[in-house]
């Protein structure tokens, strides 16, 4: 039984968790708008582009594992086993990855993906993949002043860089992200030392069972990076730079408030795994307040974006950004029925029914790409804005109707036990 105490403990962890996490986010955000304003639309834009396909295709070494590991890591008896494992794929994939993308990108359009450029993305993005998923670990051991300190350490060596670079005048965008991968490098480092992971302790074999244990989570985070990234790279191969540097920062506004509700996902899934394993009464209980705590949290979000998306962007990027303002306040929904969806997502996965998610996610990837490919040559920007939203209604239909079930049929359960 939890008492006053171990509520107020709780509390503060939770808090210190989230804050740190969105603080964190906030950092990243400011890092885009900085370098959206100091370099305009064209060369942000094209900086933007290299990112995001190199976010793009990193599900072919993150595999969902960094879910997966907030559930098995959870449940483990030997959670440094389960980490050294998660490594190990992501080396052993990553790899893969990057050579096949520095080769197909480069290639395929050289004028969009400059080999320098391109290299330094994908360092970053690989680096930091790593990075994350000792950060899961930190959750899970509920180790959250280490974790705080890390991932604000993290973010803010990034945004001060960033901010020395433009009080200097330098105008080589391949420093700015340079900067950026190098502190990726450094603090995936500092994380994989703190956690002393056994890495020669494990073989192929290892990597082969991991595989075949995160097959539904690696499906649907290639289906999540489809529906949440596509419309960027689409709309720089169609449009071209200047309309992904009007874009991109609108939605890099929004997603980067995503930060809040996934803080919120991210710290309650190790929790409700354990008590949908061990007190279905517990799990029911603590499903409810999380959906009501991300309710509450979605409709101060969306409110706030709506009143305020168009004179803050204004303020923060400058009259050659006004459409990104316009932008950010068709796009406030979204942050309601996200908050709604991280809530419905981790009742799914802590009751271990990934799999349920994927044919609401491959629907919604199957529509934003063929409503992107038809609406973006007509509208631009505004075109996929209005993809993205009917997006997020399809996932939050379809995952509110699976965890509500979910629901009923653990109560249910419950019942027929007792």
């Amino acid at each position: 039984m939890l008492t006053s105490t171990n509520w107020r403990r709780q509390g503060v962890s939770f808090s210190g968790y989230t804050v740190s996490t969105a603080l964190a986010q906030l950092m990243v955000m400011l890092f885009s708008l900085l370098l959206a304003r100091y370099f305009g639309p064209q060369v942000s834009g094209g900086y933007t582009s290299v990112f995001a396909i190199s976010s793009l295709t990193a599900i072919a070494f993150n595999l969902g594992l960094d879910t997966w590991l907030l559930r098995e890591g959870a449940l483990s008896q030997d959670l440094r086993k389960t980490f050294s494992n998660v490594l190990l794929t992501k080396a052993a994939a990553g790899i893969v990855w990057a050579v096949l993308l520095f080769v197909i990108a480069t290639n395929l359009r050289p004028d969009l993906y400059p080999m320098g450029l391109l290299t330094v993305c994908i360092m970053d993005v690989w680096f930091d993949a790593i990075f994350v998923s000792s950060l899961a670990v930190f959750n899970i051991e509920r180790k959250i002043r280490q974790y705080s300190l890390l991932i604000l350490l993290s973010r803010g060596l990034k945004l001060l860089g960033l901010i020395v670079l433009i009080l200097i005048g330098n105008r080589n965008i391949l420093m700015f992200a340079g900067w950026r991968a190098l502190c990726s490098l450094v603090f995936a480092f500092t994380a994989v030392v703190i956690m002393k992971p056994r890495l020669g302790d494990h073989s192929l074999s290892n990597i082969k069972q991991i595989l075949s244990q995160t097959r539904s989570f690696a499906i649907s985070d290639l289906l999540a990076t489809v529906y949440m990234q596509a419309d960027v790279v689409i709309l720089s191969n169609i449009k071209g730079k200047v309309a992904t540097g009007v874009y991109s920062p609108a939605l890099s506004l929004i997603n980067a408030l995503f930060v809040i509700p996934n803080a919120v996902y991210t710290y309650f899934i190790p929790s409700l795994s354990r008590w949908f394993k061990n007190n279905t009464d517990k799990f029911v209980d603590l499903a409810k307040k999380a959906i009501l705590l991300l309710s509450v949290i979605g409709v101060i979000m969306s409110l706030s974006i709506a009143l305020l998306g168009k004179p803050a962007t204004a303020l923060l990027l400058g009259e050659d950004y006004a459409v990104s303002g316009d932008l950010m306040v068709r796009l406030s929904p979204i942050l309601l029925l996200k908050c709604l969806e991280f809530g419905f997502a981790a009742i799914i996965v802590a009751a271990n029914k990934q799999k349920s998610r994927l044919i609401p996610q491959a629907i919604a990837a199957i529509v934003n790409v063929g409503l992107n490919l038809v609406l973006i040559p007509r509208l631009a920007e505004f075109g996929a804005a209005a993809v993205y939203l009917t997006t997020e209604v399809i996932l939050f239909v379809s995952y509110g109707t699976i965890a509500v079930k979910t629901l009923n049929n653990t109560r249910k359960e419950s019942v027929e036990s007792i």
